[in-house]
């Protein structure tokens, strides 16, 4: 087996209080740097002088129930990933099962050979990744990578493991792989970085079956150290709630790495258009604030007063805090080629 890990989860709500939030005043400013009328969300009143279509708040987020000790079980039409996920979880469990998150199998197939049913081959490496839930997130825990080969056998319409070639650790793992793909490097490589292609796509696919089957709300994924993974076909509302909560835990994780900016920068340039990203920069280096949450840090209470309110059209309200320290943003969403991407932020 290759690259077995765990990973501690800190969820950013029961870490430690930070010092307490500087509400910074920017209305000028932000209204002073706003793009075309088309682009913003100026006329959001106007606009949506209806009702509220979604709202998401903190306790809304906790109105279901999840148990990791509930198995996945592969509900698609393929009958050779039927038996290879099977049997992935069974050695997943194995390896590190019993730790309180749900192991989800994410083969990532790179070939297939079937000429031989009695010994049909297939390519690919072969991920285990273990499950925690945040509201209706999956936070990733733990998780294990196995590169190699799988041996199947069909007998009338029925798939069953013959047995599985996994490429060895340390620096043993590349001729042993190179091995198991009968000396074919070209294919070794694409073993050996299939997960790196379609990584969201195929983790998305795995999540949501197993979601599915089991009646569960799941909004997006969570690595330790990477930007959050929010699925397209969600509400608004929900999107920028775990936006706007993904941002929140950013900046009040423990910076042992000194690298939060950097995490920050990942998920402003994976949500943001480009001309947002440039406007809410160029506001914060003037203000001397992150005017992504109009403040200089995260309080508590800004974690749980969070509330996004969905008012059609892609206009969404977010709102935090109490009284003098309330914080009001409204906000443009739009789907560009498939993808939700925030196109405005505007405090009031």
């Amino acid at each position: 087996m290759k690259k077995l890990f765990s990973l501690s989860i800190i969820a950013a709500l029961s870490m430690c209080a930070c010092s307490t939030a500087t509400k910074v005043e920017t209305t000028t400013a932000v209204n002073e740097t706003k793009v075309e009328e088309d682009n913003t969300v100026e006329t959001l009143k106007a606009e949506t002088s209806n009702e509220i279509i979604s709202s998401v708040h903190r306790m809304s987020e906790r109105e279901f129930s999840f148990d990791p000790t509930v198995k996945f079980i592969y509900t698609g039409t393929d009958k050779y990933l039927k038996a290879i996920t099977e049997d992935i979880v069974k050695v997943s469990e194995e390896g590190f099962g019993g730790q309180g998150a749900v192991l989800i199998p994410t083969p990532f197939i790179v070939k297939t050979d079937d000429s031989d049913k009695s010994n049909i081959k297939v390519y690919g490496d072969f991920w285990t990744f273990g499950y925690e839930m945040n509201g209706t997130i999956f936070q990733m825990k733990n998780g294990g990578s196995y590169p190699g080969c799988y041996y199947l056998k069909e007998d009338n319409g029925n798939v069953e493991v013959i047995k599985r070639e996994i490429a060895e650790d340390g620096s043993n793992n590349w001729p042993s792989l190179v091995k198991i793909c009968g000396g074919d490097e070209a294919l070794a490589r694409e073993v050996s970085n299939a997960s790196e292609k379609d990584n969201e796509k195929v983790r998305t696919e795995y999540i949501k079956m197993y979601a599915n089957a089991n009646n569960l709300r799941v909004s997006g994924i969570k690595d330790y150290g990477w930007p959050i993974i929010l699925f397209d076909d969600i509400d608004d509302a929900t999107f920028m709630y775990n936006f706007y909560n993904s941002y929140f835990a950013e900046v009040r994780e423990e910076d042992y790495l000194n690298d939060m900016p950097e995490r920050l920068a990942r998920l402003k340039e994976k949500y943001f258009t480009k001309e947002l990203l440039d406007k809410i920069d160029g506001l914060t280096e003037s203000v001397g604030a992150d005017m992504v949450i109009n403040a200089q840090d995260v309080t508590e209470e800004m974690l749980d007063t969070l509330q996004a309110d969905d008012y059609g059209n892609g206009n969404v309200r977010v709102s935090y805090g109490s009284g003098e320290t309330k914080s009001v943003a409204n906000i443009k969403v739009e789907t560009k080629n498939g993808k939700k991407l925030i196109t405005d932020i505007a405090f009031e």
